[in-house]
């Protein structure tokens, strides 16, 4: 039962979850079948490991039927069923964030049913909660045309004349809503079409195009950001769409949903990202904006905890950058938001990242030396990095030392670091040959150069190159 599909859906419901889908189960409305019950409550006590040999089907059978011979078919279907009210419960849960859905549902019910003083009392509601809760994503439109398509059968069906039909309005949000959705799949295709080098088939874009040139639709935001993003992705040189991209996530933060917001970020980062990379540096310093607004507003953080990774980028970026004072901030401020399991290892590698670009190594060997690390790679980048600490302080003996450490460490973790090990272990037979060349002659140390340039896996090149031009 581990890796059935009912263990692995409420392995993905937190505890509070989980006891509303406790309740959910219990109440005859969803269910009256007390076995389905039983098997919860006895699942229920599990959770969320759900160890292996204690969801065995045949140990939860002899839970819930004593002495019955067990029963594969019977067992199958009580998980079935389970399985069948935990998706209900998940429907259920969608619906009752969505309060919009299911006040259109009950428009819908009190159309059909002629109860006009409902209709209008839930579309006072509807549109009562639309102004408290302004946040727009991909689907406002389309929810906005449903309403307005009930409100227009509701008005042909009482046959009066005189009441004018919304019919204009039913007809913007309908092309809002197709507008918006066509640029943003456009985008999605675009960027894949880009990374994979296929091609997929875009019927209406260049018309879509072709109607937003000649038509204003400014004061629907969406639209404008999805427009100027496609652009960017179509004609990339034109530093004009990124400035108005730019400008229309930042002018209307509050109006975009949280999730939409991230995607936007992703787009405009993506962006900056491809532009630096052709050796435009401007676009590394509207990177750094990027992510620090994203800070400033809180929206580098998923389900409440900041990525590891994407606390390392930020870091690096604002150490390439030299904005040291921002970056220790960053690093300082931010060290609770990332996961319990990541937050020393995370803090002291990233801390130490950006003492060693100040050249206060003495700063480093105590945050790194005595750390353990949850990631491979993190610990491995650690390691690297305390390597050149040793080196820039001249501490030969302990580096000698410490290289035979490292060596014994990439060689145990061979398999997990895969083609990693080769770089690496090329660094270290190089870093030990450098420091034997440290009053060597200039024509050693030229060979020796010519030796590194010729060689094509290995870590840190530049570094080692650096050091080498120093000895000069």
């Amino acid at each position: 039962m581990k890796n059935s599909k009912l263990i692995l859906l409420l392995q993905t419901f937190d505890e509070d979850t989980l006891r509303e889908f406790r309740k959910f189960v219990r109440s005859p409305f969803h269910n009256e079948q007390k076995k389905v019950t039983a098997l919860l409550e006895y699942l229920y006590k599990l959770a969320p490991e759900f160890k292996k040999n204690l969801v065995a089907k045949e140990r939860v059978w002899k839970k819930l039927f004593s002495d019955t011979p067990y029963n594969d078919v019977q067992m199958r279907r009580l998980m079935a069923n389970l399985l069948r009210l935990g998706e209900s419960f998940i429907t259920w849960k969608k619906m009752e964030a969505d309060p919009v859905t299911q006040q259109s549902y009950q428009l819908q019910y009190y159309r059909e049913h002629q109860l006009d003083k409902h209709f209008v009392g839930s579309l006072r509601n509807i549109r009562k909660w639309q102004e408290t809760h302004p946040t727009q994503d991909i689907w406002h439109y389309h929810r906005e045309f449903v309403i307005e398509r009930e409100i227009a059968k509701s008005i042909s069906q009482q046959q009066n004349r005189i009441i004018d039909p919304n019919l204009q309005l039913l007809s913007d949000k309908l092309d809002a809503h197709f507008l918006i959705n066509k640029l943003k799949c456009s985008c999605y295709i675009i960027s894949y079409q880009n990374l994979k080098k296929t091609s997929y088939n875009l019927p209406m874009l260049q018309e879509v195009l072709d109607h937003l040139k000649k038509h204003d639709y400014s004061h629907i935001p969406m639209i404008e950001f999805y427009h100027y993003a496609l652009l960017v992705l179509l004609e990339p040189n034109e530093d004009a769409h990124f400035e108005k991209l730019k400008k229309t996530l930042t002018n209307n933060l509050d109006l975009f949903d949280d999730e939409e917001v991230t995607e936007m970020f992703l787009a405009l980062r993506n962006y900056c990202i491809k532009r630096s990379n052709q050796g435009e540096a401007r676009y590394l310093e509207e990177l750094f904006e990027l992510y620090k607004m994203e800070v400033k507003n809180s929206l580098a953080v998923d389900n409440k905890k900041l990525s590891p990774f994407t606390y390392k980028n930020i870091v690096t970026l604002g150490i390439r950058l030299k904005k040291y004072d921002w970056t220790q901030n960053f690093i300082e401020e931010n060290k609770k938001a990332l996961a319990s399991e990541f937050q020393a290892s995370s803090y002291a590698f990233n801390l130490a990242r950006l003492f060693f670009q100040k050249s206060e190594f003495e700063k480093i060997i105590p945050l790194l030396n005595e750390m353990e690390y949850k990631d491979i790679f993190i610990e491995l980048s650690a390691k690297h990095l305390l390597m050149k600490t040793y080196y820039e302080m001249q501490e030969y003996e302990v580096l000698y030392s410490f290289l035979d450490s490292f060596q014994m460490f990439i060689r145990r973790k061979k398999k997990l670091l895969g083609y990693h090990c080769t770089g690496y272990m090329n660094l270290i037979k190089m870093t030990r040959q450098l420091v034997r060349l440290q009053y060597g002659k200039k024509d050693d140390i030229e060979k020796f150069k010519q030796k590194i340039l010729k060689m094509e896996e290995m870590v840190d090149k530049r570094w080692v190159l650096g050091k080498i031009d120093s000895l000069f």
